[in-house]
Order: structure tokens, then sequence, then C-alpha cells
């Protein structure tokens, strides 16, 4: 998972500090630690399973821990420079640019790979899997978004049900607001995420947003714009917090444990930190069984583990990966059951979801069956963000839906400026 706040840069235990002294140049051995790199999300977890590994592998490795927020360009400055990396984080996103240029190694003539692959549900192996059949990273986690909500808000707003529509949460939005709720909805739309929120409110509708060749036809659909004004006016008529382009994770958290917002837009797992807090409001926040919308499909994501493209010691460095991602040597998922457990992730493994324990833990704070339904029925992974184009389309539209909600750009001109840089990015490729 990706905790989505700036934090001070901490190192693994047996790490450098990467706030400090620079990172050693790539040794040409096989028997120098391997470099794990990751973003910050339980530090202390990352270093027990590297440990674990180290231990039951007769093997040495490094953690190397960095911020969240800037990791994709502080990444590509250190392998630029020669850093080695063993094994690393990931957006899905970037993972085949990297693939293209040699930072990441493919994993498609892996020994064992398959047998991953076998394990990994239909729907979530366009996360990892390129569409001429090169696997070209693992899972790190799966993630529907979902719209968590305090239900006894909405009843004393008079409200007894979860919106259907975009226009009845704006409507409930609206006599939140007028009931003392200060930010009635809120998501993340900084600028690193809000290329999400294009898709979620999109797919809702049952928005052709791309086609099979990826070109943009969303701007083909008049109710493309329908959702625009919805997404400006949320805004606009201030049921957002008028910070939540800026906001963080912590600040959410606190609005909606304070019953200061009622609608929250993000993965499934924040869920899970909201009801066990023991907060003013914890009992009362729960999820939403769709996204408001027409068909009420939501964005099914999923960040991955890569191989380092300049790893000199790819053998021991697959193990590593293999490890991390899958499976121990007994062949239980031993990460992956211990992300469950303690901090809410899902994994795209067909065993993951046979495990009692896990499904289990799930059950102490989330309603299983719904999440499951979302996670099969009511979500898509969206295949275009994982084309070599897509982090130039990111990049640019993510400061034009800024202004769009800002009210400095039309929506009909941001659907068509949008849809002209989907156009570009995709060119410039072929």
């Amino acid at each position: 998972a990706v905790l989505l706040i700036p934090l001070t840069l901490v190192a693994g235990t047996k790490g450098k500090d990467e706030g400090g002294e620079a990172a050693a140049e790539a040794p040409t051995g096989t028997t120098d630690p391997l470099q794990f790199y990751a973003w910050i999300f339980m530090p202390d977890k990352i270093n027990e399973y590297n440990e674990y590994f180290e231990e039951h592998w007769n093997e040495q490795t490094e953690t190397h821990i960095l911020p969240n927020l800037g990791y994709v360009p502080a990444m590509q400055v250190k392998i630029m420079g020669g850093v080695r990396m063993d094994v690393m984080y990931n957006f899905s996103w970037n993972q085949l640019r990297w693939i293209n240029v040699g930072w990441a190694a493919e994993l498609t003539d892996k020994p064992g790979v398959n047998e991953i692959m076998d394990d990994i549900i239909d729907a979530a192996k366009p996360l990892y899997v390129t569409d001429d059949g090169r696997i070209v990273s693992l899972p790190y986690f799966l993630a529907p978004f979902v719209t968590m909500y305090n239900k006894e808000l909405l009843s004393k707003a008079g409200y007894d049900h979860f919106p259907k529509t975009k226009e009845e949460m704006y409507e409930m939005s609206v006599a939140l607001k007028e009931m003392g709720v200060k930010n009635p909805y809120i998501a993340y739309w900084n600028q690193d995420f809000v290329d999400r929120y294009f898709f979620i409110y999109l797919l809702s509708e049952g928005i052709q947003i791309f086609d099979d060749n990826y070109d943009p036809t969303f701007q083909n659909d008049p109710d493309t714009k329908r959702v625009f004004d919805w997404w400006v006016s949320m805004y606009q008529d201030g049921l957002t917090s008028p910070t939540i382009m800026t906001d963080f994770i912590s600040d959410f958290s606190i609005m909606m444990q304070e019953g200061q917002a009622a609608f929250y837009n993000l993965h499934h797992y924040f869920l899970k930190g909201l009801v066990e807090a023991d907060a003013k409001e914890s009992a009362n926040i729960t999820f939403g069984p769709w996204e408001p919308g027409k068909t009420g499909t939501g964005l099914l994501i999923g960040e991955v583990l890569q191989l380092g493209g300049n790893s000199p010691d790819q053998d021991r460095a697959w193990e590593l990966l293999k490890f991390y991602s899958w499976k121990n040597k007994e062949g239980e998922y031993h990460v992956p059951k211990t992300w469950a457990i303690e901090a809410g992730l899902l994994e795209p493994y067909k065993g993951f979801y046979k495990d009692q324990e896990i499904v289990d833990s799930f059950k102490n704070w989330i309603d299983w069956d719904q999440l499951m339904d979302i996670v099969n029925n009511k979500s898509e992974v969206m295949k275009v963000r994982q084309q070599i184009w897509y982090p130039e389309f990111r990049t640019e539209a993510a400061p034009l839906l800024h202004k769009m909600i800002l009210g400095e750009v039309s929506t009909d001109d941001a659907i068509e400026q949008i849809a002209d840089i989907a156009r570009n990015a995709k060119a410039a490729t072929q």
C-alpha cells in the first residue's frame, strides 16, 4: 500500500539513511547484499520480511525506504546514477516504462513464474502482463477504490441508504452541509492521484473511456460533461474540503473520525484504520456497495514489485521477489498474509481468498462479501494505465483537471484537451 503523507525518510535496519549518505555504486560480485527499495508504508514490517528472507535463504539484504510522494523521480535519479537495485516497489502505471529503458527486468522466463501467474485471478492479470504477453512485475497489493461513508450522519440528514447516483450524492451532501457537516465529500484529488478519479467517475457511469486500441473515446459520450459538471459543482458549491487538492491522508482521517466529512473515496484498506481508531465516529463508518452512477463500477488498482534491470545477481534477486510477493519455502503466503492481517491489503492470488485466517481478519472490520462483490463484479483494471505513454498522459492531465475543478477551464474545454493529451501522448510513442 501507499502511505500517502510526506514523512521523514527512514532506513531499513540494514540500509543507509537515504536523506544523508548517498547509496553506493552497484557492486559486481554475487555475494553482496541484495538491495531492496520501497516507499514508506509500515517500514518495520518491510524490514521484518527481509530479515525473514535472510534467515530462511541464508542471504543478506539492505533495505532502503523512500518517501512515497516523489518516489518515482527519486528512484530515477538513483538508477541513472548507477545505484544498484535488485528488487523494488513500483507503480503499475510506471512499470512498462522502466522495462523498456532497462531499469527493470522482464520476468517472463524466470523459473516458476508461470505457477505464480496461474495463481493470480484473471481480473488482475493485466496489472502484471502486457498485451503481448510479457510478464513485467509481480503483485505488491490489490485494492478497489470504494466510497466510505458515515451512516449515522446520513440518517440524521434524513437518508437511510447509500446514494445510487452522483446527483443523489450531491443532494445528500447539500443536506449534510446544511446540517453542519463541514466537508461532506472528500477524496484524494491531489496531483499524484487525481487521474484515478478521472477513471472512477467515468467508469461508474458506464462511459467507455478508451477503446481497445487505447484511443480516447470518453469525449464522444455526452455523459462525460455531466460527470465533469458534477465534479466541479462538488468543489465549487463547498461540498468538499476547500483544500482537497493538497490535503493529506491524515487530514482526511481526522475529518471522517470527527464527523467533519461523511463520504470518503479511496482504497478499501483505509476503512480499517477508520473503524479501528476508536474515534468519535469510528462505529458509524462503513462503505458503499457500489460507486454512485449508472453502472456502479469502480477502479481496481494494484501496485507492483519489479526486478532491477541493473541487478548483477538476478537469480538471488528473483528469490527475494518471489518470497516478498508470493510464498515462502513452505508454500505459505507469508508476506501477503501478514499485510492482510496487519494492514487490510488484498492480494490477487486465488489461494489467498481460501485462507480462513485471512478472511476472518477482514471480517473484523469490513463486510467481506460486499468487498468481494466489488472486486469480482463492480470494479475494473484500466489497461490503458499500464501503457508506455500513460505517465506522460497523467502528468499533463492532472494539472488540467485541477484547473477544471477550480473553474479556470470549462468542462467542455477540459474534455477536449484531455482527449488531445491522450492522443498526443500515444502518438509520441508510435
